[in-house]
């Protein structure tokens, strides 16, 4: 768990088991690697390729905490923040770190090990990029090559700061003088290194990506998955929206969307979200998909969302997929939709017996055939899944106008060019605040389960986390285990809700107890609170 860099003799270890691209199926696959000496790997290219490639594993699969699934690497994340938020459901019967991550228990605080989980993951990645970082400058090689692989490294390494300052800390337009995470920036750094702010954190995510958007200007990546400037662009969007810098983030998102502006259709968005590579949708910036090489055991967010067609039954190994019976959509959620929206996919499970389970709304939104196209009954689940959209940069670009002056009504076309794509009703005669709603609902409805709104949103947005119970009119409302976690919840309600104020330390991840012990540089004085502000 902890930070401490990874020793040469370890990471010789990591490229045993590294994972590399192979061009001719365009999937990362498992590879071999023939043992070479220390002073090889570091100073050469190729080898330290190798590194970066075991480094991008790690980021899209978390393999060593595969069976976690909320956990397991960026798609896993996106489960997790959004299971955080106010629109997905998430039943008892699977249990397992989905299901705490929607309850809301105690299971953030130090001692328990979901919270050292993302701490482990971000900075195993880091010391990856780290150790390519402070040795390719000198490695043999072309240096185009080098180049390359250094804005690589670069981008991964902001991309994993930036998950942890947004699960470690609260938001930077009001904690930007607080404790951040430790930033590590070198292979050689000390074990023990004491915290940088949240201000000097943002900063470096910063450096690095805008360093990796110019090392990579000439780079063409091979496949969606590889990072490019492209998306180095669109993740420098996201951070600047955080940061509230309005026109960096509208630059940034400008760059993107122009490259990515053809929209999804009506069938593509409701293709099931799994063919976003093999589907070559002009909108996809960002993709990375699961191979028999690479595959969770069937722990995906596909897996999750109980919404298998009806004709296939009720039960787990019913579908051409295992469905774990576990995700529904919220019912108010399901009001935000009108019915000819071409992201309305909700349905009620009205032949499954049980009560908790036929009243809630299903969501097709993410849909999975296996093998075969659902030929085979129970087939491996392999889908494709989708990191960066056109969509979610002209989000971006209508939220930094509104908050740019004069540029209001350029806010409002931007906005309206989505729901006019997604044949939803115009948003009209709107500006200030009204706008800028009307543009964070547009971002729950386009966005979910992506992991770009959920308790993200909530809390760079300084907005209450509100869940609205089940009752009997309200029947796919939230389940008790959603709300008795949280503020307010009283069970003798007929129509119970709950909530959390957008700065409580619930939403945020304690730092996990054996990295306190084992850094001398930081104490308990240096920790989160379990909750409140």
């Amino acid at each position: 768990m902890k930070t401490k860099k990874i020793k040469n003799i370890f990471f010789l270890s990591l490229l045993a088991i590294s994972q590399l691209f192979v061009s001719c199926d365009d999937a990362l696959n498992t590879g071999s690697y023939v043992d070479v000496s220390d002073s090889d790997v570091l100073n050469n290219a190729s080898q330290l390729e190798k590194i970066l490639t075991s480094s991008y594993r790690q980021l899209y699969f978390d393999s060593e905490v595969e069976s976690d699934r909320v956990y397991a690497g960026l798609a896993g994340l996106q489960m997790y923040v959004d299971l955080g938020g106010s629109d997905i459901i998430c039943h008892t019967n699977m249990g397992g770190s989905q299901f705490t991550a929607y309850q809301y228990t105690n299971s953030k605080t130090q001692a328990d090990g979901n919270a050292s989980k993302i701490w482990k993951f971000c900075y195993n990645v880091i010391n990856r990029t780290n150790i390519i970082l402070s040795h390719i400058d000198e490695a043999s090689g072309d240096e185009t090559t080098k180049k390359h692989i250094k804005g690589q490294a670069k981008a991964i390494r902001a991309i994993q700061y930036f998950h942890l300052i947004q699960n470690y800390q609260q938001t930077y337009a009001i904690a930007k003088d607080k404790r951040g995470v430790i930033l590590r920036t070198s292979a050689d750094d000390p074990d023990e290194m004491g915290f940088s702010t949240v201000e000097q954190v943002y900063a470096q995510i910063l450096d690095d990506l805008t360093s990796a958007k110019e090392l990579l200007a000439d780079f063409e990546s091979p496949n969606l998955w590889t990072i490019n400037s492209e998306i180095c662009s669109g993740m420098l969007a996201r951070v600047y929206l955080v940061m509230q810098n309005w026109d960096g983030a509208y630059k940034e998102a400008k760059t993107v969307y122009e490259n990515h502006s053809t929209l999804l259709t009506r069938e593509q968005y409701r293709s099931g979200f799994d063919d976003m590579i093999t589907g070559r949708y002009n909108e996809v910036v960002w993709a990375m998909k699961y191979t028999d090489d690479n595959n969770l055991g069937g722990g995906t967010q596909f897996n999750m969302w109980y919404n298998q067609d009806e004709s296939y039954g009720e039960g787990y190994a019913d579908g051409p997929i295992y469905s774990f019976i576990a995700f529904f959509a919220d019912s108010q959620f399901e009001k935000l939709f009108e019915k000819e929206d071409d992201r309305y996919q909700f349905w009620k499970r009205t032949k499954n017996v049980d009560s908790e389970i036929n009243s809630k709304w299903a969501f097709d939104k993410y849909k999975h055939y296996g093998t075969g196209g659902g030929a085979e009954i129970g087939s491996p689940t392999r889908p494709e899944v989708c990191l960066m959209r056109g969509a979610e940069m002209l989000l971006i670009m209508a939220e930094a106008a509104a908050n740019i002056p004069g540029k209001a009504s350029e806010a409002l076309t931007l906005l309206n060019r989505l729901q006019g794509a997604r044949n939803a009703t115009l948003t009209t005669g709107v500006s200030g605040q009204d706008l800028l709603e009307a543009i964070y609902t547009e971002r729950r409805k386009e966005l979910i389960c992506e992991g770009q709104s959920g308790f993200y949103d909530l809390v760079r947005l300084q907005k209450k986390l509100v869940r609205v119970g089940a009752s009997k009119d309200n029947p796919g409302g939230h389940y008790v285990w959603g709300l008795q976690y949280l503020n307010g919840y009283n069970a003798t309600s007929a129509n119970p809700t709950a909530y959390l104020e957008s700065n409580d330390y619930r939403f945020f991840c304690q730092i996990p107890q054996l990295e306190i012990l084992s850094n001398g540089a930081i104490s308990e004085a240096d920790q989160n609170p379990y909750s409140g502000k």
